[in-house]
């Protein structure tokens, strides 16, 4: 089943789980939250520069002296339909760190990419906590913390796998491009970034947590908001017909809109061009709604503000939700001369690759080589695989630990799905990238 270097490899990376865990914790404990929509990093810029700098220092360990480290210009980063670039976002101090181990260039490896987002999500409300999010905490078999397992876990994974082969006495043939990225909880354009100045490798994986399953597909996403209109009026007087002056309450118009996009989720669930082998059908789910300025006056203005996600073969959903807003508002005389605004923000689109890819095939044996019974999975969001398949023209597999509370309190990786994850990145880089 296994050469001996890669027992080698294997009993390494089985001994060093304090190590790995250590590693682990010092990347928690950097506050890297994914700044809001419209706003910076709320004065913990400090926080993503030293993460980055921990992260550079254990990539020295594997070999990897001088990394190339940049903040993103937002404004430079070339848009097309589905890169989700948004154009003024300021990520000042948030910068993206990639490092090189070259390969020796000897025999036939293939070169490849680790990827991994050192972004995390709010911790929301402390209080809601069992413990400290930015504190590791081990209790058994898990570590917990914000970003334990989405996806700091992965990171410190696939470092470690690659110091855990160096350290076997063995160099790769083939490069082995390691990046370490911001903004995957938002807008996907770290990685995007890191396409877009031209690393590129022959396949890529990504250790985001999968239980250890190959995740070969995931879903684009959409967002925006529909504005509802109405006339105000005082909410105690009779009021005549609208065409006659009269006022109209703008959240009961927006109630059919609310029906006509759970219509929409309903068609496509059963919809035959909605159907993915490994994703849910395309949903659209309203998430915010805000209507009215005072108690006794009719409303003037609501707000929709609304998620959707799509299969990657969905060509066009924005144009699908518009027009059935549209067909909504014909059919109602008020709306039908003052339409709603329907507003969208960049869109992410979705990926996917084939299931008997090379570095998919990698992935899966590396994983039951281990002890593992995985499956081919897809997701019903997505990862930053998106534009290393889409634009990058790169196979990417992603794989990586198990856990629990992913943007909920108490977030946890499983310990032992965390060495499994090390031992599985090394195997993907020793069988792919080659060795001597």
């Amino acid at each position: 089943m296994f050469t001996e270097e890669e027992r080698k490899v294997l009993e390494r990376i089985e001994k060093g789980q304090k190590e790995l865990l250590d590693s682990l914790a010092a990347l928690v404990s950097f506050k890297t939250v994914t700044p809001a929509a419209g706003s910076t990093g709320d004065g913990q810029s400090g926080e993503y520069i030293r993460c980055q700098e921990y992260v550079a220092d254990l990539l020295k360990e594997v070999g990897i002296e001088k990394t190339d480290s940049w903040t993103i210009d937002s404004g430079k980063l070339k848009t097309f339909p589905g890169s989700g670039v948004i154009p003024d976002r300021d990520l000042t101090d948030i910068p993206v760190l990639v490092g090189v181990l070259k390969g020796t260039g000897q025999g036939t490896g293939k070169s490849m990419i680790l990827n991994g987002h050192y972004d995390v999500v709010s911790p929301g409300e402390v209080e809601n906590w069992s413990h400290d999010p930015f504190k590791a905490t081990i209790e058994g078999n898990k570590l917990f913390g914000r970003g334990a397992c989405d996806m700091k876990g992965g990171i410190a994974a696939m470092i470690f796998a690659l110091k855990c082969i160096r350290e076997s006495g063995l160099a790769l043939q083939a490069d082995v491009i390691v990046e370490s990225v911001p903004e995957e909880e938002l807008t996907s354009m770290g990685t995007l970034a890191c396409c877009q100045k031209g690393y590129k490798a022959q396949a890529a994986l990504i250790p985001e947590p999968t239980e250890l399953n190959p995740l070969i597909a995931m879903r684009g996403n959409l967002n925006g908001k529909i504005t509802v209109f109405g006339r105000a009026g005082h909410g105690d007087m009779p009021q005549p017909h609208w065409s006659e002056g009269g006022a109209v309450n703008a959240i009961s118009k927006a109630v059919k809109i609310l029906q006509a996009l759970d219509g929409l989720t309903e068609e496509w669930r059963s919809r035959p061009d909605k159907q993915h082998k490994l994703l849910p059908p395309d949903m659209v789910l309203p998430t915010l709604i805000h209507g009215g300025k005072w108690i006794i006056m009719y409303p003037e203005k609501c707000e929709i503000e609304f998620n959707s996600d799509f299969i990657p073969s969905t060509k066009n959903l924005k144009e699908e939700i518009e027009e059935k807003i549209h067909y909504v508002a014909r059919g109602d005389s008020w709306m039908r001369e003052h339409p709603p605004l329907f507003e969208t923000n960049p869109w992410l689109y979705g990926a996917e690759i084939d299931e008997k890819d090379p570095i998919v095939k990698t992935a899966l044996a590396a994983a039951q080589d281990i002890g593992h019974d995985p499956k081919i999975i897809g997701m019903g969001s997505l990862t930053d695989a998106i534009h290393l398949i889409n634009y990058a023209k790169t196979p990417t597999v992603t794989i990586g630990p198990s856990g629990g509370g992913f943007h909920e309190p108490d977030e946890f990786v499983y310990i032992d799905s965390l060495l499994s994850t090390a031992k599985i990145v090394a195997l993907c880089l020793m069988r792919w990238c080659g060795y001597g």
